[in-house]
Order: C-alpha cells, then structure tokens, then sequence
C-alpha cells in the first residue's frame, strides 16, 4: 500500500509549538508505538504548558494580555496546548495507519498581529499533503479566525484551489464544554471544504463514525483528560490515512468497468427531479454506469428504535431490519441499495409543496440497521443533490452531507441545481 503524506495544521493563537518546535512535533509522535505511550506523552506536554503558562504570570495573577506576551517569547520548542494535543492524537492515528505525517501551525502565517506570512511555504506544503487534518478551538459553535483566515487564502487563490482538488480533508475541534459546539464546528468547517474542492472524511467506525475529532478542554492542559475526545481525534487520523492510501492505490491503476452511479429519488414532484436531471445523467454515461431508483412511489415506514439494529448478524445482502411488512419501500429496495458505488442522494425542492411527496426523513431513520450492522456504505463516495427553487430554504444539501457521512462515507461537494420560474439558473455548475 503506498504511503499517504498527512499534514496536521493548528489553527489556535494559544499554541505552544512554532517553528522549529512545530517541526519537530511530527518525530516526537511517531517515535510513539503505543496508546498508552501517546498518553504518557500529552499528560507531560499538556503539563509542560500548564507550567509555561504558570510562569509567564499565571501563578502571580497577572492580566491575560501580559501573559499572553510573556508565553509568545517562551521559544515554542515544547509543550503542547489543548488544540494541538488533539491534533497529536490525529496524527498519531494516521501515522498509526502507515502515513508519513507533518505539522504547521497556522499562527506562524496569520500572526494575530500583522498580515500573513510565507504563505508561499504554506502553499507549497499543502499541494505536497495527500491529506490535510485542521485542529481548531471553538467559539460559539465556530471554528476560529485562523480557520476563516486559512479558507480565504484558499478561496482567494484560483490556482491553489485547482491543485488542492480531490484531496482529503478531516477536522478536530476543542471546547470548552461537554457540548460546546465541536460538532457543528466540524459541520461548517467540512462543508466549506468541500466548497474549496476537498473530499471530506469524519472519524472512523471504532468512535462511531461522526464528524471528526471533538475534544472537551475547559482549561490550560486538560484535554489529555478527555480520553473518549483523544479517541475520536485518533479514529479521524486513522479514516484520513485510510482512505488517503486508497486514493494513492486508485491514482497508480485503472478502473476495469464503469461504477455504478445510482440516483436515490427521496424527495420529488411529478417525476419533476428525474426530468431535470436525466439530460446530465445520460451525459455522463461514458464514465459511469447511472440509474435511477425512485423511492418516493413507495411506503417507507420511520424507525422504530428498537434495541436491536440489526436484527441479527449475517451477510449484507439479507435484509436485517425489525420491520418486515412487504410493501414497505425499505424491504423491496434493501438489494438494491447495495449495488451502487456511488451514492446520489436526490431530492427536489419546490417554494409550492403542494403535490410533494418526501420519505428523506424515513428512508435515513431506517437505514439505521446498515449503519449500525457494519457500515455497509464505508468509503462509497457520496454526492448530495438537490434540485431547489429560489426560495424554497430546505437546507437539504447540509442536511444530506451530515446524515451520509455517517454511514462511514466520502461526501464531495453537493451539487445544487438552482431554478427560478421553471428555468435552470446554473446548468454548467450541475454539469
């Protein structure tokens, strides 16, 4: 399996690394061959900073700002804060997974003072990452400025953005609290991502599968605390190596047939989003195998929550879910979900609902049993679609990529097909 190359960005102005101690963060991981070993070394970083902090004036109870100047001029050599000990974790597990891993902070080219700095180096860095791993602290449910700063430079740079396409993106957030808002954090940073041109990833299906690495800090050096939060930073680390390897893997061969692209109809009017979308299906049958599998004609029941999903162990192909009734749309479908490659969740959008027929919201409840059975879906790229009119504020395409990627999937870009007064606004954008 080729080597994936997985570079870990902090993005807090609280870091103790810069520079030279930055650089040197990624050999002091990978000298570390165990979980407990990696733990050992973040409670003694995690320690290293609370001392620092301690003697910039903490302990003589001096302003914030004060030390804040005092700890910049402490050399950044070691120590580590609760954003890049996540981050730690995260690179730990892709190295973990066979990658080969390096660290920037992002403070060393977006001073909180001052413009941006060797942005060259930065770039140049990014275009030589098979994959990139963003560790940000949260405010208010966000990520922070470095963060934003970081995706304008990418937004602002057309031949950055081009070069940046296709490669992996994964995000590690830290809050204050339990629910501080990690999650929607790693919601909004992932789908400005794939805006950029980046494939996303979440944390893998030992932690669950969710949106990434969420961390629980409430002070100077107690991330390393939160055991289940470092978990899920390496369970990030990991999903990015893997599926980073994967792509290498893909970029060295060739595809012996075409994949299969099925079409999941889930929300729809008059067979309105077949009619839009069947002209770019067919367009694209030179390099896929394309099909539409309309659910919306179809009694789907909502879940049940039973304690028991699946029912039982057994092969995939062998429906495995509590409800069984026979004209259920689940029930009839359940083979035929598993023969796509590609996923293309498809939903229309109309400001007029009268006549819409919507099972979105049942059909993801029921595909519980092959989440919870063994991530069926695990590493099918998924590609959410959305046929909206102007006006119609579903939010469908958030709401699609955050449901799919937790079925252990690779989300690209949704595409949102625009239509005002019955015409097609942004056909080359769909195309």
């Amino acid at each position: 399996m080729p080597t994936p190359r997985i570079l870990g960005l902090s993005a807090s102005l609280r870091n103790a690394r810069s520079k030279a101690g930055a650089h040197r963060l990624g050999d002091e991981i990978a000298a570390l061959s165990s979980r407990d070993e990696l733990q050992a070394y973040l409670d003694e970083q995690a320690n290293i900073h609370l001392g620092q902090f301690m003697e910039a004036g903490r302990k003589d109870g001096k302003p914030f700002d004060e030390l804040y100047r005092n700890l910049q001029r402490s050399g950044g050599l070691k120590g580590l804060s609760n954003s890049e000990i996540a981050l730690a974790a995260a690179l730990w597990g892709a190295r973990d997974k066979g990658a080969e891993i390096s660290h920037i902070p992002l403070p060393d080219h977006f001073p909180a003072s001052g413009e941006p700095q060797n942005l060259d180096e930065l770039k140049a860095a990014l275009r030589a990452a098979d994959g990139i791993i963003v560790s940000t602290p949260v405010y208010f449910g966000d990520r922070g400025s470095l963060v934003q700063e970081f995706v304008e430079m990418i937004r602002a740079d057309d031949e950055l953005r081009a070069d940046l396409e296709g490669k992996l993106y994964a995000g590690v957030s830290v809050g204050a609290k339990r629910n501080g808002g990690q999650e929607t954090t790693l919601i909004y940073a992932m789908m400005d991502m794939l805006t950029l041109g980046f494939l996303a990833v979440g944390n893998d299906s030992a932690t669950t599968s969710q949106y990434g690495g969420t961390g629980h800090a409430g002070d100077v050096g107690t991330m390393p605390k939160d055991k289940y939060g470092l978990d899920t930073a390496i369970g990030t680390g990991r999903r990015i190596a893997s599926v980073a390897a994967l792509l290498k893997v893909a970029d060295e061969g060739a595809l012996t047939d075409r994949p299969k692209m099925d079409f999941w109809v889930l929300q729809d009017r008059d067979g309105e989003l077949g009619d839009r979308m069947a002209p770019f299906a067919k367009a694209i049958e030179a390099e896929a195998e394309t099909r539409f599998l309309s659910l919306v004609d179809k009694t789907i029941r909502p879940c049940i929550a039973c304690d028991i999903c699946p029912t039982h162990v057994g092969p995939d192909g062998e429906y495995r879910c509590i409800i069984r009734r026979r004209e259920d749309g689940v029930v009839d479908a359940h083979a035929e979900l598993l023969k796509a490659d590609v996923l293309v969740p498809a939903l229309y959008s109309p400001v007029d609902r009268k006549g819409l027929v919507s099972v979105y919201q049942q059909f993801m409840e029921r595909t519980r049993y092959l989440r919870r059975g063994d991530y069926v879906f695990t590493d099918h790229l998924v590609l959410p679609l959305v046929v909206t009119e102007v006006g119609s504020k579903e939010f469908l395409d958030l709401r699609m990529m955050t449901s799919f990627v937790r079925h252990h999937t690779v989300p690209v870009e949704p595409v949102v097909a625009l239509v005002h007064e019955g015409k097609l606004l942004n056909p080359e954008e769909v195309s």
